[in-house]
């Protein structure tokens, strides 16, 4: 594979990953199957949610404590990445040159140095010193309080990324905390400010100990914690939701640019059209080759490196997403010299429990903690929308089972997976490497999981066709408010509406749009007898679907689309207006060009093409 692309645009791939972490969360249960009545739940232990990326609001602090305005996109706070663009925007005017002349002269004039110039300030909020410290007073925004004393802003918030409604009326809003923490930081500083916050919780509630919700990145937070503060025996149960225990492969990948071997056919053909919609993806990929391909070798040379160096090296919490397999030798790369002594230190602390992780886990369980997990899987790393595309960039995207963002060895414990889109072999058998009960059967339905290899087989459920985008699941997130607010399942075989092995359905849309205006509408006395007994027939489809815990993706969209398109004829919405002709004829046109380019020269840029016709 050409040097070239197998550094498929470091610096947003690098984004990518740290921007598409933040799927995970709940959504509100609506189904009344298997749930348990009211009195089951009764005087369950708080509840502290530990978020993925994304899900925490961070500020700029001045030194009394005191939130002040800062120089990025967002001026005062922000949940991912602030960029600082000011400078970049105000010299535009000498920068346009250099991309002008480097196109007329099919060389770098000046782009990889502008590259350097401007890609280290821009990232000035997220980065760290050599003792793995925020350069920046950036710290998340506190909420030592419950959910019960929110802001109206701030409860909208949260239930906006986690709609949990129905759990918090089960179990009281007083109960329920969020810990929020920086996604770039310090891993054992948020550890320690995790354990402060349980204290605390602790005290305003007058409970002794209190449950974990780890969801995708919190996973790592939670892992520390332990580290530190297992003896203490503050946690009562602990609930893993994508969970990224293990770490992500998609990380490791990128910082030892081990690309995919398809990259290149992705980058010239196939990414852009996916992550646009219309001409406009087809027509990147054209003006792509506006640039040779040595030039854009020193531009994607500069942005990994000023990516690396400074905003990835230094900080400990992007460490502690590397699989413990890929660390070493990683870390010995990155890490080995003397001036990153300290951060070593710290990031081989988390190695040496994340790559005892198995041994820890029952470290907790002697000390009589529950620990549940629910994981999905089926997918390819980058399969997906939006951001996770950028995943298949990378070489674990090509045969490692994924929910698209974390592999299914991370978020359900070690549990073994054949490669998306193939099966176990006829003559597999489970391992039973954790389960020694051969009336057992941890096989999947598809024959794509052998949860017997699993650390805790009794305790793990498994949605197959799950993005990591969980929150849309209402079977899943049901399941996990159960475990939380009762303890009426303790395994996977105590209530037969909860297998182990279920499917994927997305019921956000219907739930919180589609329902509440279908409803509102049949009380509303406006529609004729016919449109109302359409309506309220898809409606009842629609709630007995909810109720059922049997997920199924193509039952869920059949039915969302039949909700929508009777909201549309009720004119609720208004369905886009198609392409027209000249753009459909536009876009063909664009598509079959790319392909032909492509298929015919392979990646290169346009004034690379007459040499490739005279080599042929």
């Amino acid at each position: 594979m050409n040097r070239a692309f197998k550094k498929i645009t470091a610096a947003f791939l690098a984004l990518a990953f740290v921007l598409s972490a933040s799927a995970a969360g709940f959504a509100a249960p609506v189904a009344s199957a298997g749930i348990p009545p009211a009195s089951a739940w009764g005087d369950g232990n708080p509840v502290v949610v530990v978020p993925g990326i994304g899900m925490s609001d961070v500020s700029l602090y001045d030194d009394q404590g005191n939130r002040i305005p800062n120089e990025g996109t967002f001026k005062d706070k922000w949940k991912v990445l602030n960029l600082c663009t000011d400078d970049l925007m105000n010299d535009i005017w000498k920068l346009v040159p250099r991309l002008l002349m480097s196109i007329i002269l099919q060389r770098d004039c000046g782009l990889s140095k502008t590259v350097r110039e401007y890609m280290p300030g821009m990232f000035k909020y997220a980065k760290h010193d050599l003792n793995g410290k925020p350069v920046e007073n950036v710290k998340a925004i506190e909420k030592n309080y419950p959910l019960s004393q929110f802001s109206e802003e701030d409860r909208a918030d949260f239930f906006g990324m986690m709609p949990m409604e129905k759990f918090s009326n089960l179990v009281g809003e007083d109960k329920i905390y969020l810990f929020n923490f920086p996604p770039f930081s310090n891993t054992y500083d948020q550890a320690k400010r995790l354990d402060e916050f349980i204290q605390m919780v602790k005290s305003q509630t007058g409970y002794k100990q209190v449950s974990l919700v780890p969801l995708s990145l919190g996973g790592v937070v939670t892992n520390a914690y332990f580290d530190l503060y297992l003896d203490k025996g503050d946690v009562a149960k602990v609930v893993n939701v994508v969970s990224a225990q293990g770490g992500s492969y998609v990380f490791a990948d990128l910082v030892s640019k081990n690309y995919a071997s398809n990259s290149a056919e992705l980058f010239y053909k196939d990414m852009m059209p996916q992550l646009m919609n219309g001409y406009q993806g087809y027509l990147i990929n054209l003006a792509l080759r506006l640039l040779p391909k040595r030039v854009f070798n020193n531009v994607l040379d500069a942005a990994f490196d000023v990516v690396r160096s400074d905003f990835f090296v230094n900080t400990p919490s992007m460490w502690s997403i590397v699989p413990a397999d890929r660390y070493p030798a990683l870390a010995d790369t990155y890490l080995g010299d003397s001036a990153h002594a300290v951060i070593r230190e710290q990031t081989d602390r988390y190695y040496a429990y994340q790559s005892t992780l198995r041994e820890r886990t029952n470290d907790l369980l002697e000390k009589g903690i529950k620990i549940y997990n629910i994981a999905g899987y089926g997918f390819n790393f980058g399969h997906g929308w939006g951001d996770y595309q950028y995943f298949q960039f990378f070489a674990c995207a090509e045969n490692i089972n994924s929910d698209g963002i974390i592999q299914l060895t991370s978020t359900a414990m070690g549990t073994y997976a054949c490669a998306p889109g193939t099966t176990l072999p006829a003559d597999y058998t489970q391992q039973n490497l954790y389960c020694h009960n051969p009336a057992h059967n941890h096989i999947s339905p598809d024959r794509v999981v052998d949860a017997s290899t699993c650390w805790l087989p009794e305790q793990t459920w498994y949605f197959t066709g799950q993005h990591h985008e969980i929150a849309g699941n209402d079977v899943a997130v049901t399941l996990a408010c159960i475990l939380l607010g009762t303890d009426t399942i303790t395994d996977i075989y105590s209530n037969p509406d909860f297998p182990q092995f279920n499917g994927s359905r997305n019921s956000k849309r219907i739930v919180r749009d589609y329902l509440p205006k279908a409803e509102a509408l049949l009380s509303g006395g406006t529609l004729s007898a016919a449109d109302a007994a359409q309506l309220q027939a898809a409606v009842d489809d629609a709630n007995a679907m909810l109720a059922s815990m049997v997920a199924d993706d193509a039952q869920c969209d059949a039915v969302e689309a039949r909700l929508y398109d009777l909201l549309v004829k009720a004119g609720v919405y208004q369905k886009p207006a198609p392409p027209s002709t000249f753009e459909t004829l536009f876009t063909q046109a664009l598509k079959a060009t790319g392909e032909k380019l492509y298929d015919r020269f392979g990646p290169c840029g346009f004034s690379e093409i007459p040499g490739k016709i005279i080599h042929f």
